[in-house]
């Protein structure tokens, strides 16, 4: 027969273990749980060739960088157009998201349009989404706000954080229809097309698995992103 006070003294032990060990479960479901919420590569990464006017003037990648239950995006574009070797716009923007257990947190964004310099933090709040920057009065934007910055389908149904300029967006979403997009170095992918209109004038793509897949718009040309797969 087991001594009684050797059977509490083993009870409290694994009591807090048993404890421990669900506890670490539910975080390890809930983790896996708002991880599967978001369109997040396999690979972790996502890749765009930038064209303008079909020559090829930059790039954007995207990491995607999962600890737990957080998520952290770091983005980055870099373009530069040139006529006859001379250099005529330098872009560079760098942009990192932070989410939680599936829900949007802050942003930061430093972007550099050809010399002028914008930075644009946004910050969930219980009241809205903080934004506030260098070159814009802080305001609240709606609870519901996403950053403009295309891999999370959602963003669709939200108003748009431009991570540039620091505005929210409202703009009129219509679905056009599914296409056949080329992909870098060879080869297409089927992605279904949503046009932006009314503050925001562009096209974004997103395939069966509402993975970004393209971006396609005007200004100072007809720019266009197409997916670079290896």
């Amino acid at each position: 027969m087991m001594d009684r006070r050797r059977f509490i003294a083993s009870s409290a032990t694994m009591l807090p273990m048993a404890a421990l060990t669900a506890a670490l479960t539910r975080r390890a479901l809930a983790a896996e749980t708002s991880n599967a919420t978001l369109p997040v590569p396999a690979s972790k990464r996502l890749a765009f060739a930038v064209f303008r006017n079909g020559t090829r003037i930059g790039e954007q990648i995207l990491q995607f960088v999962e600890t737990g239950e957080h998520l952290r995006i770091d983005n980055h574009v870099t373009l530069q157009v040139k006529l006859l070797d001379v250099v005529m716009f330098n872009y560079h923007a760098a942009i990192t998201e932070h989410w939680v257990q599936g829900a949007f947190k802050a942003a930061q964004s430093v972007i550099n349009a050809n010399g002028t310099l914008h930075r644009v933090q946004a910050a969930r709040e219980a009241h809205g989404v903080a934004i506030s920057g260098n070159l814009i009065k802080p305001y609240i934007a709606p609870p519901d706000a996403l950053p403009l910055t295309y891999w999370n389908k959602v963003l669709l149904k939200c108003p748009m954080i431009n991570m540039q300029t620091g505005h929210t967006d409202h703009p009129t979403v219509t679905d056009l229809g599914w296409f056949a997009l080329p992909t870098l170095p060879t080869g297409t992918v089927r992605a279904q097309a949503y046009k932006l209109s009314g503050p925001l004038h562009l096209t974004i793509y997103y395939d069966q698995q509402n993975r970004w897949q393209g971006l396609a718009f005007d200004h100072s040309g007809h720019i266009t992103y197409e997916p670079i797969l290896s």
